[in-house]
């Protein structure tokens, strides 16, 4: 996977984990201090294994590794869109 695609695919990941953090605000508080977040999508195995790599080489020591197993994405969080062109 290039750089490009993994960045792209994290960025996702990270944007959606967000929105879910503002939906479900307890599971922030499970969260330390100074975690390095690890996004671990079951639905692409190959992204997984390279994130849980990338983290071994840059978590500091002692840091707190959170990981976030991701079931599914979904295409669209957009519930009833309507454009209108003038």
């Amino acid at each position: 996977m290039d750089k490009q695609k993994l960045f792209s695919k994290n960025q996702q990941l990270s944007t959606e984990f967000e929105l879910y953090l503002l939906e479900h605000p307890e599971l922030e508080e499970q969260i330390p201090d100074n975690s390095l977040i690890v996004f671990v999508p079951v639905y692409d195995p190959v992204l997984s294994k390279k994130n849980r790599e990338i983290a071994a080489g840059n978590r500091e020591k002692g840091q707190p590794i959170v990981y976030v197993k991701v079931e599914r994405l979904l295409k669209s969080r957009i519930d009833g869109l309507e454009l209108q062109v003038a």
